[in-house]
């Protein structure tokens, strides 16, 4: 159990004995067995600690579907303009129109908030990717398809570039275990849904078949974001048209059936 999890558990057990104007932070760190800035920080004032008990019997399940879009989309906003070092909870909570406590109530820290962002983007490809890989395999012209689906991803991450980077920086900042493991855990999933999808493929014979499907997972994911990587690095050396059409024929060349 977490900080985040003991101190909501021990605010709640004295919630059902006192009055929330009448628990202090002293009493909830004691319970909780962590320091009463922490404690502070979590649960934030007075009217805070009101608020979340007027409207929560106990600690929910999650956030409702609309609020928790609010709170991504809010934080990915103050993440992508502040950079992820930078940004704090109390900007996404202003952005997003909460107090930092309602904030914290869900996620931990940033990282944990962060994470959420990207398992939110990787669920969204995942919804995404099967009609656009079977537009590609049933077009007439496969590297026309196949460019054109490169320069939408292309286009997209140069519309909002901070969010690539955003990613990029998350990456090489995080050396705590945990985050690495949940990171791993979140992508592992994502890597074995593409290739599942990409064995559906061969067995079409829309891909050739003699290569393992998470080898080509791996291979098209490399591609793509060392593209986004290079991109980044030197933006005016990537030609768009140019380079999606290239790129497009030599993953064809790579991927078409035998």
């Amino acid at each position: 159990m977490n900080h985040r999890d003991k101190i909501i558990q021990a605010f709640m057990e004295l919630a059902g004995r006192l009055p929330a104007d009448k628990i202090s932070y002293e009493e909830v760190a004691r319970a909780a067995g962590v320091h009463w800035t922490t404690v502070r920080r979590h649960l934030g004032g007075k009217d805070d600690m009101r608020a979340m008990l007027a409207g929560r019997g106990a600690e929910p399940e999650g956030l409702p579907a609309d609020t928790r879009t609010r709170v991504l989309d809010a934080a990915m906003e103050v993440f992508a303009r502040h950079g992820y070092a930078k940004a704090a909870m109390d900007q996404v909570a202003a952005e997003a129109g909460f107090t930092k406590s309602a904030i914290y109530w869900h996620f931990a820290n940033k990282s944990e908030l962060y994470l959420a962002i990207c398992e939110r983007n990787l669920r969204q490809q995942e919804q995404l990717l099967p009609a656009q890989i079977e537009a590609i395999a049933r077009a007439e012209d496969k590297v026309r398809a196949l460019t054109d689906w490169l320069k939408g991803q292309l286009a997209a991450c140069m519309v909002t570039p901070d969010r690539p980077m955003l990613f990029f920086e998350f990456l090489t900042s995080s050396r705590n275990p945990e985050v690495q493991d949940k990171i791993r855990g979140l992508f592992a999933g994502f890597y074995a849904k593409v290739a599942e999808l990409l064995r559906d493929c061969q067995t079409q014979g829309w891909l050739r078949g003699d290569i393992d499907p998470g080898s080509l997972t791996l291979y098209t994911q490399t591609v793509m974001n060392g593209i986004v990587l290079s991109w980044l690095v030197a933006p005016k050396e990537l030609k768009l048209d140019q380079f999606a059409r290239d790129a497009a024929r030599l993953l064809w060349d790579g991927l078409s059936p035998r």
